[in-house]
């Protein structure tokens, strides 16, 4: 992605990354948090920091930054892999809206991610497949490219 990303911090041993989405009328903290399923599988959820201090992961920014926050988002991806080389990561959305626009942009950045990362697509039958532009998909895992 030639978008620029956010500058972002990390804590919790690499499994939380903070930075803030900005426009002319708000800034909102972001954070990118990557928590086990499994032994080898994390989850990466992307989440708004609201007011109260609550977490929200089906929320609308509006901030106008989505490429910029999704270059950052793979930053974090990056910087987790690099520490966590032997780890999966796995994205969904909080809702098919979300999920879509994931596949979305996996598909205009697919060779660039490619060369990057192995994506593999899940399907609605919770098997995988190497991604495929055009398929439906449920939710997208990534393996770091050695």
């Amino acid at each position: 992605m030639n978008e620029p990303a956010y500058p972002f911090s990390s804590r919790n041993q690499g499994l939380y990354y903070s930075f803030y989405s900005v426009s002319d009328s708000k800034i909102v903290t972001k954070l990118v948090i990557y928590s086990p399923i499994s032994s080898s599988v994390y989850n990466l959820a992307l989440v708004d920091v609201q007011a109260d201090g609550s977490l929200a992961d089906d929320v609308t920014t509006n901030n106008q930054d989505i490429n910029q926050v999704m270059a950052t988002v793979i930053q974090t991806m990056l910087a987790f892999s690099d520490q966590y080389p032997d780890k999966l990561i796995y994205v969904q959305g909080s809702d098919d809206k979300r999920t879509r626009l994931y596949r979305i942009l996996i598909t205009r950045e697919l060779d660039e991610a490619q060369r990057l990362f192995t994506i593999y697509g899940k399907r609605n039958d919770q098997q995988y497949e190497p991604f495929v532009k055009g398929h439906q998909y449920v939710g997208f895992l990534f393996q770091r490219n050695q």
